[in-house]
């Protein structure tokens, strides 16, 4: 955590959405969903371990 080691290989990143440091086994790969079985909401308990999450949609 006090970042004194230093890491054996830092990736090139272009942009947010570069995937060029993953294998293209799985970046050609077309995403599937997959919802839960039955939609349900978050308890409190589940929403408080998730407080400090953002999420922001990319859309193009």
């Amino acid at each position: 955590m006090a970042k004194k080691v230093k890491p054996p290989f830092v990736p090139s990143i272009k942009e947010s959405t570069d995937v060029s440091n993953f294998d293209s086994d799985f970046t050609r790969l077309q995403p599937v969903l997959s919802p839960p079985p039955k939609p349900s909401s978050l308890s409190a308990q589940h929403q408080k371990a998730f407080a400090d999450f953002d999420f922001c949609a990319v859309l193009r």
